[in-house]
Formats: C-alpha cells, structure tokens, sequence
C-alpha cells in the first residue's frame, strides 16, 4: 500500500496548503518515505525540499486510508502537526502555497484534494485548530 506522509501547520488558525504543476488544487505538504525511513525523517526532508523549512516540533495528529488521486490505489495518508522554522520558499514541484481559512474551504473558495478535505479539514474543525 502506498504511505503519505502529510505535515499540518497551523498558524493564526490558518492551515497551510500547496499545490504545483499548475493544479487548481491545494493540499497539504509532504511525500512518501524512502525505503527503511522513519515517518518523522521522510517529512522532515520532504519540508525541506519541498519548502525550505526546518522542522521545529511534530505530534502525530492522524492516519486515514483513501484513494490516491493520480494512481487510485489506496493509500494510507500519515498526518502530523508540525511546527516550522523560517519563511518559506516552495522549491521542486510546489509551485504556490496559502494559508487558508476555514470559511475559505467550507465555501469552497479554496480547493483541496478529496483526502484533505474528506478527512484531515474535519478533524481540524472539530479540534478547533482552524
């Protein structure tokens, strides 16, 4: 089965969001592990690469199983709360980020990929994080 590694970071109540090669949907960072690498290194190294953050603090905040997007397999997406260093500065295949409200994604003013929204946004919700 294929394994995301999903970094949440919060700020001000506004949850961070990606995309790139010119989607019209965001999502949250983050990518696989490497072979034999621990969730915590591969999502270290993803912000890294993928932002150019450092990575501060982060808690497990979920796991859930759907449907990957590109290949339809499925698809257990690991979800962390993470604390980040810096300003960011996408690199590699993110090619914008936002932070968005959640009255940005409940009226849809903001698209988000089916897991992130089916899944992740509730919760977020529900423990009053955005």
């Amino acid at each position: 089965m294929l394994k995301r590694i999903s970094a949440v970071v919060i700020k001000d109540k506004k949850i961070l969001l990606v995309t790139g090669y010119d989607e019209s949907f965001y999502w949250t960072p983050g990518g696989k592990a490497e072979k034999n690498e621990r969730e915590e290194d591969a999502l270290k190294r993803e912000i890294k690469e993928e932002l150019n953050l450092n990575i501060i603090s982060l808690k497990k905040c979920m796991k859930y199983i759907e449907k990957n997007i590109t290949t339809k397999e499925p698809m257990e997406v690991c979800c962390y709360l993470v604390e980040t260093s810096r300003i960011l500065k996408p690199q590699k295949e993110i090619t914008k980020f936002i932070w968005a409200k959640k009255e940005d994604i409940l009226s849809k003013k903001i698209i988000l990929t089916k897991n992130t929204k089916n899944n992740l946004i509730p919760k977020l919700i529900k423990d009053n994080l955005i």
